[in-house]
């Protein structure tokens, strides 16, 4: 898991890269976002804070972890 700079979040938007929440948050925003600019990175931020801290994950590593909640695992 590695943090992105500010640069290179606004960098997402620019290049049309969406952010998506899941669709079982709450209305009042606790919840992530994730973003996926190519099938080998993923980008994982908080709802509430959208220039805030983002990780960056391996697309396996996100596919794994969904599953996981999918499945009540986690």
């Amino acid at each position: 898991m590695k943090k992105i700079t500010r640069a290179a979040q606004q960098d997402l938007g620019r290049h049309g890269t969406p952010w998506r929440k899941s669709s079982y948050s709450y209305s009042e925003g606790a919840c992530v976002e994730m973003a996926q600019p190519s099938e080998t990175q993923v980008f994982i931020r908080d709802s509430k804070i959208h220039n805030g801290p983002v990780m960056r994950v391996s697309g396996k590593a996100a596919a794994a972890f969904t599953s996981a909640v999918g499945h009540g695992r986690l």
